[in-house]
Order: C-alpha cells, then sequence, then structure tokens
C-alpha cells in the first residue's frame, strides 16, 4: 500500500482506506460534494467525511454521491471554536485561540444546523472585514478584491474562508506564496486578522454531542502553540468530554508525532485520521494521504458503524 493511500491500523479497520477529514467548494474547498466523491472513489477510499467548516450544506448532495460510488460517508463538520489557553508566563500567560473541532457521525441535522447558521453569517461578515483590511494595508480597491474573492468562494458570503482570500492576494500577486498571505496577513493576530464570533471549545464538545455525534479536536499541532500548549490543549480537549484528537499528517517531524500520541494515550483519548483535504488551493494535501494508527490506537468512528462494516 502506498504513503499516499494508507489505512489506518485499527484492529478492526485495518483494510479499510479512510479519510475524514476534506472539504468542498461548500467552504473553502475547490471542488463541489460530487466531485469531492468522485476524487475520493478515484483515491479508493472506502469511509470518508466531508468536514466543510461551519455548515452542513454539502452533506446531501455528498451522500448521494457517496451512494452511487459505494463509498461509506460518515456526518461531518469542522467547527470553528474559541478557546483561552492558560499557563504561560508574563504578557503570554493566557492565550485566546480559534480551534477546530471535527463533529463526526451526529445525527440531530436539525440542531446542528440551527447552531451553525449563526456561525456561518459571522463567518461571511468576517470575509468582508479582513478584505476591507487588506485594500487598506496595500491599496488595492476593495470591491475588486471582495468581488474576486466571492468568486472563488461561488458567489456565497457565508462561505468565505481565508483560504479563498489568500488565493484572490496570490493572484493579484500581493504575496508571493499562499502561505505568506497568512504568515504576513491573515493567520491569528496578524495584520488583516479578524476573530470569528462562535462557541467555546466545551460548549462545541458539548453541541456535538447532544446531536449524537463524536468530537475530535482537529489538526492539534497547526495552531502556531509551543509543544507545552500543544499538550495542554489536548488535556484541556479531553477535560472537556472529547472523545479524540486527529493524528498530525505524515510529513510532521517523528518527534511531534510521538509527542502527540503520547499525550492522547495519557489523556484516553480515540484517533481520528484525515487529509484535510482542500483541493487545489492546498495541492499538497491529498485524499488519502492519512497517518497510520499506533499500537494500542482506536478509531473514533468504530463506535459508529456496524459491526458489518468493521
Amino acid at each position: 500500500m502506498s504513503p499516499s493511500t494508507a489505512a489506518p491500523q485499527s484492529s478492526n479497520l485495518s483494510y479499510k482506506r479512510i479519510d475524514l477529514h476534506s472539504h468542498s467548494t461548500c467552504s473553502d474547498g475547490s471542488n463541489n460534494p460530487t466531485q469531492l466523491l468522485q476524487k475520493a472513489s478515484d483515491a479508493n477510499i472506502d469511509i470518508f467525511a466531508l468536514t466543510d467548516h461551519d455548515t452542513l450544506v454539502g452533506i446531501p448532495e455528498a451522500k448521494k454521491a457517496a451512494e452511487s460510488l459505494g463509498i461509506h460517508l460518515i456526518n461531518g463538520v469542522e467547527i470553528s471554536c474559541q478557546h483561552t489557553l492558560t499557563g504561560g508566563y508574563g504578557k503570554n500567560k493566557a492565550k485566546d485561540k480559534v480551534i477546530h473541532v471535527l463533529g463526526l457521525g451526529f445525527t440531530d441535522f436539525d440542531e446542528m444546523n440551527d447552531t451553525l447558521t449563526h456561525i456561518q453569517t459571522s463567518r461571511g461578515n468576517r470575509g468582508r472585514m479582513i478584505v476591507e483590511k487588506m485594500a487598506e494595508l496595500t491599496g488595492h480597491d476593495f470591491a475588486e478584491l471582495w468581488q474576486a474573492v466571492l468568486d472563488k468562494a461561488e458567489g456565497n458570503a457565508d462561505a468565505v474562508g481565508r483560504a479563498h482570500i489568500a488565493k484572490v492576494l496570490l493572484e493579484n500577486e500581493i504575496v508571493p506564496t499562499m502561505q505568506k498571505a497568512f504568515d504576513k496577513y491573515l493567520a491569528d493576530n496578524k495584520a488583516a486578522y479578524v476573530p470569528i464570533e462562535t462557541l467555546s471549545m466545551e460548549d462545541t464538545i458539548s453541541l456535538i454531542h447532544r446531536c449524537g455525534g463524536k468530537a475530535v479536536l482537529a489538526h492539534p499541532t497547526r495552531y502556531n502553540l509551543s509543544a507545552t500548549r500543544v499538550r495542554k490543549l489536548i488535556a484541556e480537549f479531553a477535560e472537556f468530554g472529547g472523545d479524540g484528537c486527529e493524528l498530525p499528517s505524515n510529513d510532521e517531524p517523528l518527534s511531534t508525532r510521538r509527542m502527540v500520541d503520547r499525550s492522547i494515550a495519557e489523556h484516553n483519548l480515540q484517533v481520528s485520521t484525515g487529509s484535510d483535504f482542500h483541493g487545489s488551493s492546498m495541492p499538497w494535501r491529498r485524499l488519502g494521504d492519512v497517518p497510520s494508527l499506533a499500537e494500542g490506537q482506536t478509531l473514533v468512528i468504530e463506535s459508529l458503524l456496524s459491526p458489518s462494516e468493521v
């Protein structure tokens, strides 16, 4: 089996190819749900989750495509939430962060959708405010920049994400790379950053549980935190009742991946694996390119599947 389509090594699911983190044009991906599921099929993925940012709108289309392709689709969403990490020193004693939590396998669409509607509206307002800041910082015309961003989001202001804005900045030669757009302007507390109005991490976990799903801490090492604070984030996620932690990608240092493995074991968390695929905006992320599980780790979705599926 090639590394790009590695299957998680769980005792019951070791023969399945699984990817539980992906995005479509319903948030900041470049493929619509049908196209995304076709790409998942081309990658020989058996179990898949569409986890768009703060919206469920793509799931019905994804389900239809999954059924025709013979893929088991897990209901999914990636929820943006606020969390304050404490325990530092001096001016860094407390650190407010936007943390992403995956909700997997939930069944109560109505409550989940009602709660996320407010967050979606906030995303639309936030996107416009970021572009306003970019226009002021760079001297570019706001209307032109905003229309270009809307075009990337297929005209849906509520779907605008920072990846859409970064792509427009790149295409307008305001930045040399997508990563530079985040490093200079869009990342937390940078020049054009605007916080999103959302739930706390604890309330997000509670929402997912009320809706019948599993709460998973997404990409724990991608919040620009020290190793100490990554471990603290995982610990606090577990204390709030979180179910699992997403394993770092294969391209992260082995020492980082082992640190996360130890924290997962220490707090008795299950694990999830996903590529965080976005399509052409982040071409280095490939569907099915997920890490293998360490010995003793259990996939968080095992309890969501019927015996015949595991």
